[in-house]
């Protein structure tokens, strides 16, 4: 997940700068198994063609090729050109830069869609929802994947790092921008909602299952990929190099004090399919 697929964001929540970080950083936050695991629920055959919608650098991807085999086809599809880039040396092979609503695809084309995390990030549901299911043949199925709600409480290095955010950005400017960036994230935690998006683009046959994915991680590590993400790259456009320096060295230093060595914590998401009607 890019966070970029729909209308073209402002500069500092594109990934176009940071698709190497991110690739690394998926792999051990749970994104990368969650993308699979969202491949496998669209019970991929041999021979069969599929879409990713806001590819990013491959997690989908690569599974899916394993799944469809020679003879089938793969087409990733993102707006950020850096992370499709990614994507190839990852070993994408088939890839599109385009936008949802507004895939570049004729009707029915696709035996599966997969979006995973990308509808928390468009403009609207429903008219991206149903620019997917219009790429699907008949009896396509589309998988789509959403936070849930989280089991943990936020861990002492993310208070640390979001409240000095706060004191430095202001509490109301970080909101703003996590709104701006995923402005259905909050509304898609309820799998009612996520189940009455999919109905609403012509699906039937919806299945909503729950998935948790541990994550471990060097603490270093957990606050570069707090910087790198969308909320972290707003805090350092806003402040500007010498502030965000500053804010930096403030985090680093309130968790020193923790004296933790690693991040635990587990994340929780939807993963709902629903198939295109004959």
């Amino acid at each position: 997940m890019t966070g970029e697929i729909g209308q073209r964001p402002p500069g500092w929540a594109r990934y176009d700068e940071v698709a190497d970080p991110y690739e690394r950083f998926q792999a051990s936050n749970g994104y990368a198994s969650l993308a699979r695991d969202l491949v496998t629920a669209l019970n991929l055959t041999p021979g069969a063609s599929v879409l990713d919608v806001g590819c990013g650098t491959g997690a989908a991807i690569i599974p899916a090729q394993r799944l469809v085999g020679a003879h089938g086809l793969v087409v990733g599809l993102d707006i950020s050109v850096p992370m499709l880039r990614r994507a190839v040396a990852s070993g994408a092979k088939h890839l599109v830069a385009g936008i949802v609503p507004g895939l570049p695809f004729h009707d029915r084309c696709f035996d599966g869609v997969a979006a995973s995390l990308i509808l928390s990030h468009v403009e609207r549901c429903e008219p991206a929802i149903r620019d997917m299911v219009r790429v699907l043949k008949p009896g396509g199925r589309l998988g789509v994947s959403a936070a849930a709600q989280s089991p943990n409480r936020p861990n002492l290095a993310y208070q640390a790092w979001e409240m000095t955010a706060e004191s430095m950005v202001g509490r109301e400017a970080l909101l703003g921008a996590k709104g701006s960036v995923a402005p259905w994230e909050e509304w898609l935690i309820d799998p009612s909602h996520l189940e009455a998006a999919l109905a609403s683009g012509g699906l039937e046959d919806i299945e909503v299952h729950q998935r948790e994915y541990r994550v471990t991680m060097p603490t270093e590590d957990y606050l570069a990929m707090l910087d790198m993400f969308a909320y972290g790259r707003f805090v350092r456009h806003r402040l500007g190099a010498a502030p965000w320096e500053e804010f930096r060295r403030i985090v680093a230093g309130k968790v020193a004090g923790l004296a933790l060595n690693q991040i635990e914590y587990t994340s929780r998401y939807h993963i709902a399919v629903g198939t295109r009607s004959p």
